[in-house]
């Protein structure tokens, strides 16, 4: 019976969680702020030719 007791909190909590946080999404039609930074590329490795001689 606890089983039942843990399962029904589990699964009542992840409801409880997915309702508020519709509620506060509510209304709001437009994404929120993020600023993209551009990722720099990284400089090209040398080539290595280990064990070889190049």
């Amino acid at each position: 019976m606890v089983i039942l007791w843990a399962l029904g909190g589990l699964v009542g909590g992840v409801v409880v969680l997915l309702v508020v946080l519709t509620l506060t999404h509510m209304g709001t039609d437009q994404p929120t702020e993020t600023t993209e930074l551009p990722s720099p590329t990284a400089p090209a490795q040398p080539q290595s030719c280990y064990p070889f001689a190049c």
